[in-house]
Parts: structure tokens; sequence; C-alpha cells
């Protein structure tokens, strides 16, 4: 959890609105490789949902403004926080990013008010084809990058000599391989399940350098192929139903102003 000196100091004021709290990221999946380990390229990656003051959003308050996303470093944690319009906005868009915030382990959130708890009942709401398209689709993209010896901005220099060290980039292609086998479950139980216990030892092989790419390459291809054999048999929506998000989102907001 943001500890409160680093939060005051930090945080903009809209963002200290937390209804529901928790860790994302590699600590989420179960992945993650302390900063003692040489191959570790891990941040604490932490996530906030926000309802801000009814003020916010039935005054002028807001003209022009953009509060509803924020993300930066403090310290060793990676902060992201969503508004909670912005982050039902992505749900329906069925973003992987942010549908993994809603399907965390009891352990794996630091706050829930009854707002959050509301949210996190009515998670399975939120899941539609639309879901299963993006993970397929940042699989793929994340194959593409592993192997596109590219430097990208987000890369410190721990990272580029990995990459330089294995020939491909580790973190990327676990990315991909996490990101299949979560699909697979998913289509096959209708749930996500965040956190790898089954295979947290292979993404963390991946995580490494222990596997060849060649390896991962082939394992990729076999996971894909279950994953499109899957995918047409899926009885979930084809997309996510508006009017009863819009139901959700405002129950939400009335929840957490009830709490405040």
């Amino acid at each position: 959890m943001l500890p409160d000196d680093l939060e005051k100091a930090h945080l903009p004021a809209w963002a200290r609105f937390g209804i529901l709290e928790g860790y994302r990221g590699s600590h989420g999946h179960g992945t993650y490789i302390p900063s003692t380990d040489l191959n570790s390229v891990d941040d604490i990656d932490i996530f906030r949902v926000v309802v801000q003051p009814k003020e916010y959003y039935l005054g002028l308050g807001s003209y022009l403004k953009t509060q509803e996303h924020f993300e930066a470093f403090i310290g060793q944690y990676d902060v992201l926080v969503y508004d909670i319009r912005k982050f039902i906005h992505l749900l329906s868009k069925g973003n992987p990013n942010v549908h993994i915030f809603l399907w965390l382990r009891p352990e794996d959130y630091f706050n829930i008010t009854e707002a959050g708890r509301y949210l996190l009942y009515n998670r399975a709401e939120f899941l539609s084809q639309k879901v299963i398209q993006s993970f397929g689709g940042y699989a793929v993209s994340q194959l593409r990058r592993m192997t596109h010896l590219e430097y990208k901005g987000y890369m410190g220099e721990k990272r580029k000599a990995l990459v330089n060290q294995y020939g491909y980039d580790c973190k990327n292609a676990a990315h991909c391989i996490r990101l299949l086998a979560t699909a697979i479950d998913l289509l096959n139980t209708g749930k996500l399940v965040v956190y790898r216990e089954k295979d947290r030892a292979t993404l963390v092989e991946i995580k490494t350098g222990r596997w060849s790419l060649e390896r991962v390459k082939q394992y990729a291809d076999e996971l894909m192929m279950e994953f499109e054999s899957l995918a047409p048999l899926s009885n979930l929506p084809l997309s996510v139903d508006q009017k009863r998000l819009e139901d959700i989102l405002s129950k939400t907001m009335k929840l957490a102003w009830t709490d405040a």
C-alpha cells in the first residue's frame, strides 16, 4: 500500500478518493522477481479506482479538466489511478489491463470500500467477446515486440542489457504467454484467473531468460492454436449491456458518496 507521506506529496488531490486499490502487474500475476535478482526488471505496480466528490461531476469544478487518469513512479511504486467513469469505459471496451483489477485474489487488495465491493460483485457483467479479442490482440503484439530489438523509452538500462544478453525481450515474452494462458482460462471457465499459480514457474523461467526464443515461440504458437479453437465457442455476449453498465456506474458512485 502506498505510504501516506508519499501519497500526500505526489498524488493529485482528486486521486485520493479511492474505492478499490490493490496490486497489478507482476505482484497480481504471482510472477514478481525481487530486485535482488540479477534478472529482475519488476516494479511494484499498484492501482486505484476513485470516485470523486459529487461536486466534481455536477458542478463547474471539472470544466475543461481531465482528472480521470494518473500514472507516476513514486519511490518504488508504479502507481496507476483511474476515475470511475474512465475505468468503466475501459472495461466496456474489453481492456484486459483493467479487467484484471476486478479478479485479483482477496489478499492482493489493499482497500475495498462498499462501492468497491459492489464493483467486484458485478465484475462478470463487464465480460464480453471484446475481452477475448483484446487478450488475443495483446498477446500477438507482445510476441512481435519481444523479437523486435527496439529499445523503447519504458526500458531501463538493466532491461536493455537483458535483451542484449538473451536476444529477445524476456519480459514481453512472459507477457505474451500469460495473456494467452489467461484468455484460455477465461474461455474454459468464464472467469479471469489473474494469479497464475498453475503456470507461475513457467512464466518466471521465461521472464528470467531460461527459455530459448524458439522454445517460447513454439509454446506461444501452441497456446494460440488452442485459443483460436476455443474462441468461436465462447458464450459470452458480443458486447456489454450499456444500460446495465450505466446502472452499475450510478450505483457505485452513490455508494461512494454515501460512505464519504
